[in-house]
């Protein structure tokens, strides 16, 4: 009887130790799989990226609507007219892209005179040549001699002729107008949503004007972690 006691004993005992043995190797799998499965993924990184895009974009046409208020000028001109037509099938940053750049990383481009109802801000060749890891293919800016001809230069004082002449050696370009009596934009912007397709994410953009609704897809490439845009047309 004593022996049947202490077989049965140790019947009780091998049953626990294989209970525990087969507990201990299902929670090492199962956190195992836990912690695979809650790694950093890209779809993660593909959420932040997609934030700060809408983050950017929705910003931009918070200035351009005029739902947004700033103290930076270049902020406030983008709410002007710069006679941007949706129906043109130019590219939207052709426009605005020197006011965005301004605007969003206060770049305080130096400002030149014109005349009593016009100034100009322009940016040097070197900042210039910056704008290729921010806008896929935007157009040239026109040069400063383009536009400050003889005739224009002669009505100036030599402080001013002084002045503009150091930015024509240094050949500047015309970044954008700054009207002393400008009239607000007309068009309204709206991100309508935003998806990420292979390597870069796809706005769809809705512009809306004298109650007529117009369509674009903006391709958004991360460039060392901030948004490069490619050119944004409507149709």
């Amino acid at each position: 009887m004593k022996n049947n006691f202490s077989n049965f004993v140790k019947i009780i005992c091998i049953i626990i130790g294989i209970v525990l043995v087969v507990w201990l190797v299902f929670a090492l799998i199962t956190r195992n799989d836990y912690s695979s499965n809650h790694q950093s993924s890209p779809q993660v990184e593909e959420d932040e990226f997609i934030s700060v895009v809408e983050s950017e974009l929705v910003t931009i046409f918070s200035y351009i609507n005029n739902t947004k208020e700033s103290e930076n000028l270049a902020c406030q001109t983008l709410g002007t007219n710069l006679e941007y037509s949706v129906t043109s099938n130019d590219n939207f940053f052709d426009y605005y892209g020197p006011l965005i750049m301004d605007c969003l990383y206060d770049k305080k481009y130096p400002v030149i005179l014109y005349n009593t109802d016009l100034n100009y801000k322009i940016i040097s060749e070197e900042e210039w040549n910056t704008y290729e890891n921010y806008f896929v293919n935007l157009s040239e800016l026109n040069s400063i001699k383009d536009i400050y001809t003889v005739d224009i230069l002669n009505n100036y004082t030599e402080e001013d002729l002084n002045n503009i002449d150091y930015y024509i050696d240094a050949n500047y370009k015309i970044a954008y107008p700054i009207l002393n009596n400008p009239i607000k934009n007309n068009i309204t912007y709206k991100v309508d949503r935003i998806f990420k397709k292979g390597n870069c994410y796809i706005a769809k953009i809705i512009a809306n004007i004298n109650d007529k609704t117009y369509h674009g897809d903006l391709k958004i490439n991360i460039v060392d972690e901030h948004c490069q845009y490619e050119p944004l047309i409507f149709y």
